[in-house]
Parts: C-alpha cells; structure tokens; sequence
C-alpha cells in the first residue's frame, strides 16, 4: 500500500519542476511559446483492503431474571396445603401446594373402570372367535370356499345344479360378511380400549394438577395462596426466580434477525451503567402483537436491575463479510449506480462498483474491486475516465512566484529549477527557497553553462 505524505515523519520527496517548460530550456531559450495548460489532475489514493464491515443499532429492551416461572393454577378448588413460604429456596419438582382433589380422584376411578370394561368386551369377543386371529371363522371360510368350488366342478360334470351352485356361492359370501363382521368388532372393540386408555390418561393428568410442583430451581418470590381458601383456575399462584443471570428482551426487523448470531456481543446501559452479555435466542417466529422478532441475551453480573426495567440495548445489527473496504468519499452515484476512479498506468480509470454495507466513512464493495487497487478518494472537477492524474506531492510550478507559493506552503526534500524562468533568475528562486526550506536539495537544469557557477555559488 503506498504511503500517504501526511504520515510520514519526514518531509516529503518532491519532484518540483520549477520552470516554464524544460524542453525549451534544453533547446536553448531562444524562442517564448504560449504556455499550454496542464491537464494532469492531482489527486491522493488509498488501496483497497479486505476486510468485515457491521454497524450498531440501539433497541429498548425489558429486563427479567432468566428462570422466572409463573406457576399458574390450571384447577380450583380448596387449598387443603401450602408447602412454601416467600424467600424459600426450592429445587425443580419440589411440592409447592396440594388443592383439594377429590372431584379427580372419582373421576380417574371412573375412567378406570370404564378401561376394564373395554378390555373385557375385547377379550369376551375375542374368545368367541377362538382368538384375535378368528381361527374358528376362518376355517368356516376356508370349508365354504372349497365346497363352492366342488359344487362348480360337479355342475360341469352335469352331476350338480345350477341351484346347487347358487346356493353354495351364498353360502361362501355369507362366510366372508361373517369374518369381515368379525373383524369390524374387534376393531371396534380395540378402539373403545384405546378410547377408555386415553380417558384414564386424562384423567391421571387432571390429578396432578392438584398438587402443583416447582418447575425450576430457584427461590420463591411470590405465594398468591393461603390454606383453607379457594384456589381459581388460571391464576398465579407463585412466582419462582434463579436471579443468578438476567435477560433482556428486545425485538428486531426479519433483516436484522438474519444478521444476529447465538453469542453475539451486546451490551446494556442502565442508570449510567454498562453491562455486557451474549445473545441466547433469536426467534423464527414473528410475535403477533409487535409484527417483529423476539430476541434474548444473557446479562453478565445484572442482579442488581429489577425485573420488568426497559434499558438501551446495543448490538452490531447489520454485518458484510469479505468485502473490500474503501473510504465513502472514493464512491460517487450516477442514476443509482455506483462507480469509483482507480488510479492505473498515470490515469484515472472509472470502475463500476457493487456496494454493500456503508455507514459514514467507510463503504464496504463487494464487486468491481480486489484488493489493493489504488482508489482515488479526492475529488476534482476534471477527474475523469482517462484523466491523467499525478499523486498529490509531486507538484509543479510555471513560474518563480507559483513555485514560492507551494514552497511556502508545503515541504519537499528536492527541487528542479530550471536557471531561466518566466518571472524571474532560477538562481533568486533557490535562494528563496533555502531560506524556507535550508535542508532542501536543489538541481539546476539549464543549457547555458554560464550559469553553473552561479548555480553552485
């Protein structure tokens, strides 16, 4: 990457071609032309780099301890007992509370017997059969299938009637109804086992909801019950809370949510205060009542910040990756498409360009670019396709006054004078100038050789 002048800690080489036209010097000076205008654009570059370009967003998001339970009663009914009180420390399953459930105690008894009942419709039909694979039936088939079959071949023979066929084919038909029939009811009897199954299912389910347990370890913060009063269906009845973490909550655009990884930094400021954390959840669901993502992170040392507080939350929200990254003023737009001027073979060189990510300063590319391509990132009314350009530092002069004037203001370590210039004595230029500059290097360029000893004086 070329070093930019302003960095270095030394003055800058300089190629100050101090004249009106060299060429003319070199040809002896006899004849003064109209000085052509120089079409050569100054300008400064910096090469492409590679590299990864985010930027951060800031959301409101809601504190909350990242185990907090809400035990909330699915049942009503009496409370016959409470096992906790608040500031107890409870583990996952612990018993918390039992209500009165004798309603579903009769009720699993009910749906009990209704199994039994089931299952010995099921075993009484099966034995009917001589079992679930109904061998007694099957055999019935098995023998009006064949006697079909004889009393076929007998009609052939003329030894049988047709009604005789007839009658033998009814026979067969009415066999098969009886194992289809079979089978229906036995299935049907399978079914009502299953149906009495999940009965008692639900019924056990509806049981336990009585006795209500932790479900996560933690202390207990909140007891909504008392002994002895009625419990309602839907109500909290505690409230548990592991306090050793805390998580915030924020919600994000479908975009961004692309862009946000498992463990990604974020960092939360309450009451002046700047906490650290790492995103835990990021949902692929959109929450109905906000139309965004729902998003967690894991708050680092944050026992202190009360449940439900709203803090500013910061994290990076949009990333590119393996993009090359030049400063936002090399980039310029025409109709929406974006171009810059690369520095190539003494020219500037317009380049179409494919833009990313581009906060302030710097525009991540992610075409038309590789790295270290030198970008011109000054602008210039003449900076063109094809303008020839020279590198900010290697500056020129037309006359004795102009070059005082960038010798004034800018250091260079060499100069070319030429002896004869338009305003004035080359020789009256260099004593100027290494009254400005003493450490300077000064080269004259001239024809007359009366002027070299001048030159060296």
């Amino acid at each position: 990457m070329r070093e930019r002048m302003e960095d270095r800690p030394m003055k800058r080489t300089i190629s100050a071609v101090l004249c009106a036209a060299l060429a003319l010097t070199l040809a002896g000076c006899a004849e003064e032309k109209e000085p052509m205008l120089d079409q050569t654009v100054t300008v400064e570059t910096t090469a492409a780099q590679p590299g990864e370009l985010s930027t951060e967003s800031t959301y409101i998001g809601t504190i909350s301890a990242e185990g907090t339970a809400s035990v909330v009663s699915l049942v009503s009914g009496n409370v016959e007992e409470v096992m906790v009180s608040v500031g107890d420390t409870v583990s996952a399953g612990d018993p918390l509370c039992r209500i009165d459930d004798e309603s579903a105690r009769l009720a699993l008894q009910n749906a009990q017997a209704a199994y039994q009942s089931a299952q010995e419709s099921y075993n009484s039909a099966q034995a009917g059969y001589g079992g679930a694979d109904l061998p007694v039936l099957e055999e019935q088939l098995r023998l009006a299938q064949d006697n079909y079959e004889d009393t076929k071949h007998l009609f052939e023979m003329g030894a049988a009637s047709q009604a005789e066929v007839d009658q033998a084919n009814q026979a067969l038909l009415s066999a098969q109804a009886g194992v289809e029939a079979a089978r229906a009811g036995l299935s049907s009897a399978q079914a009502g086992i299953q149906s009495a199954q999940v009965g008692v299912n639900s019924a056990q389910y509806q049981l336990s909801l009585y006795n209500m347990t932790a479900p996560i370890s933690g202390v207990v913060e909140a007891v909504n019950l008392t002994l002895n009063n009625f419990a309602s269906s839907g109500a909290v009845a505690f409230v548990i809370s592991n306090g050793s973490n805390k998580t915030v909550t924020f919600y994000v655009t479908d975009q961004v949510r692309q862009t946000l990884t498992a463990g990604q930094e974020v960092s939360v400021v309450s009451d002046g205060r700047t906490y650290q954390g790492a995103v835990t959840e990021i949902s692929g669901v959109v929450d109905a009542a906000t139309g965004l993502f729902k998003v967690k992170a894991v708050i680092n040392e944050a026992q202190s910040l009360p449940d439900g507080l709203a803090v500013e939350l910061t994290t990076k929200a949009y990333r590119s990756s393996g993009a090359i990254l030049i400063p936002s003023d090399a980039v310029y737009f025409d109709e929406g498409n974006a171009y810059v001027y690369v520095a190539r073979d003494g020219a500037a060189v317009r380049t179409e360009v494919t833009v990313g990510l581009y906060p302030a300063d710097t525009i991540a590319v992610t075409a038309g670019l590789t790295a270290g391509d030198e970008v011109i990132t000054t602008w210039s009314a003449g900076l063109k396709d094809g303008a020839p350009i020279r590198l900010a530092g290697q500056e020129e002069a037309d006359s004795g006054a102009g070059a005082l004037e960038l010798i004034s203001a800018q250091s260079f370590d060499l100069l070319f004078v030429d002896i004869n210039l338009n305003d004035m004595e080359g020789t009256t230029l260099a004593a100027a100038a290494r009254r400005i500059l003493p450490d300077a290097q000064i080269v004259f360029a001239t024809a007359y050789s009366q002027y070299a000893v001048k030159a060296f004086e």
